[in-house]
Formats: structure tokens, sequence, C-alpha cells
């Protein structure tokens, strides 16, 4: 094959009853005439689970690399995805997402069109149960869509994050020469439990790289019936607040006075929400939530330094 366009890394561990959804529509991405694009799958588990679904895949002559390593760290995957990847940008997209058909090719026009470093797409839900959760009717906490005009610029500081909607690398893609051109774009350090991908964004953003949104990329997230749970979220939750904590301090010129500002922020956060969790009696409702996740946002800028892990899932 010649030389791709753009490569798409997508990362894997036990969910390939997901991945198997993520490659049947990425592969179906509709290119513009001369432009092309691989998929590289990167299986993080140690007994190579998606092996035999990538090969079943590639054997249709689909433009498809499989790849593995069983240390359990994402930065160390993601790296290995970059370091095969033949595009002059590699998009990223998660095992539970599944790509719209003009997916990728908006990515990459966007990227040409604005000489961005990165772009970043919607990330819509789809409900395994078929609607969103009653304590999240609007499935606001399950959906990212800034709603900005096309090329509009991003911010990894400011309104966004005030909003409470940070980003990621679930639905983006990157220019390689700007933003991967090291042995080891993402931080190993922070690989342990998905918090790379903000250490990654924080640092490009410090160093003046820009990002865009293209509203035409979009990735329908499947959330499967566990994860609509509270419970679920709250943690969810508190993990990215600690994944923010820690990426902001250590991405930061003066580490030591922005730890008191996040600290502080907790402090406010916990304090806040815990009193009006008591004063709005969230306590005695089953659908009411925004404080609890308040206090948990709080609780993880507090204890950023505790060990934070992987999320434990159902897998079928």
């Amino acid at each position: 094959m010649s030389r791709p366009d753009i490569s798409v890394v997508v990362l894997s561990y036990d969910r390939v009853h997901l991945l198997k959804r993520t490659l049947i529509e990425g592969l179906k991405q509709s290119m513009a005439p001369g432009r092309s694009y691989e998929f590289i799958v990167v299986d993080n588990h140690p007994d190579r689970l998606a092996e035999g679904l990538v090969a079943e895949l590639a054997a249709n002559s689909a433009p498809l690399t499989y790849l593995a390593d069983d240390r359990r760290n994402i930065s160390i995957v993601r790296n290995k995805g970059i370091a095969a990847s033949k595009g002059r940008y590699v998009a990223f997209i998660d095992d539970d997402e599944a790509p719209e058909q003009n997916w990728l090719n908006a990515l990459f026009e966007c990227l040409e069109r604005t000489g961005a470093d990165a772009a970043f797409g919607p990330k819509l839900p789809l409900f395994e149960a078929g609607k969103s959760p009653d304590w999240d009717k609007d499935a606001w906490l399950y959906t990212l869509d800034f709603r900005l005009p096309a090329d509009a610029p991003v911010e990894m500081f400011g309104r966004f994050r005030r909003k409470g909607k940070g980003l990621g690398s679930g639905n983006a893609a990157f220019r390689v020469a700007t933003c991967f051109n090291s042995a080891e774009p993402f931080s190993v350090a922070f690989g342990d439990a998905n918090g790379e991908d903000t250490q990654l964004l924080f640092r490009l953003a410090l160093e003046g790289k820009r990002f865009v949104w293209c509203p035409d990329a979009i990735v329908k997230e499947f959330i499967e019936t566990d994860r609509t749970k509270p419970d679920y979220m709250v943690t969810r939750m508190k993990r990215g607040s600690q994944h923010y904590a820690a990426s902001r301090i250590n991405t930061s010129d003066t580490p030591g006075l922005m730890r008191l500002k996040v600290l502080g922020l907790g402090l406010a956060q916990m304090c806040v929400h815990a009193s009006l969790f008591l004063a709005s009696f969230e306590f005695l409702s089953s659908t009411r939530y925004g404080h609890r996740i308040g206090m948990a946002k709080g609780l993880g800028k507090l204890s950023y330094r505790a060990p934070i892990g992987f999320i434990d899932e159902r897998a079928p």
C-alpha cells in the first residue's frame, strides 16, 4: 500500500465486542479522491484478544495492521501505534466509539485547511438501554460537543474547562511533525490510568500549539448499561479531576504555585458542593447527582497523588 495520508490508532484491551463495531464502521470511511488512510490496532491484553478479529478483517484487504504489547500502560501502546503510523496525521478513536462515514476526511480537511496542530470532533452517546439515564436525561455528562463553528479555536484552559468539558484523544487528529516529534510523545509516567492524553494536551497547549474544532467529525460512543449507573460517573469524574490536577501541576512552569491553586480549587469545590448537597436534600433523591459529582471533582483534585488505576468494567 502506498503511504496513507492519515493513520488511525485504536487501542484495545478487553472490549473486543465493541472494537468490532469501531473497525467495521471505521473501515467504511469515505475519503476524497486520491486520499488514503490506515488503521492500526494496538492490543494491550496479555492474551491478544483482538488478534483474531483484526486478522479476519485484514483478510479482506482492509488497510489494517495489528500490533500487541502486554505492558499495562496506555502511553506505551499509544506511542507504539504512533511509531508504526505512516500518515502525516495521526487520529485516535476509542474502541467503544464508531465514526460516521465522513469522520476521517473531515478531520483531514480541517487540519489541511487551518494548518492547526490538532483537530477535535464531537462525541455523541449511543445508549445500550436505548435512552439516557433518568438522572442525566439530557446525557450532558456523556456528550462532548462544544457546538462551535468549523475551524473555531479550542482552548485547553478557560471557558470550556469551566463548563466541565475537557478535551481528550478519543476523537482527535494530530499533526505528527509538530505534536509527535519525540520518541515518547505520551508520557509513560501518566499512562497507568488514562491521564496521558490530558498531560499531552496541556503540554502542547503551553507550547503554543493550535487546536481547532471540527463539528463534522462525529463519533458515536456506545454506552453500556453498567456505565449509566451514577456510581460509575461519580468515580469517573473523580478520576478525571485527578488527571486534571496532576497534569496541570506537571506541565506548569511554577508547579508549587499551581499545586496551591489546584488544591484550593478542590477544597472550594468540596465545601460548596457538600453544603449544597445538604441544603438541597440531594441525599434524598435518586435522580439528582450534581452536587455528589461536584464533591467528587473536588476530592479528585485533593487526592491527585493517590494511586488512580483503571475503572473495573464488565467484560463479556
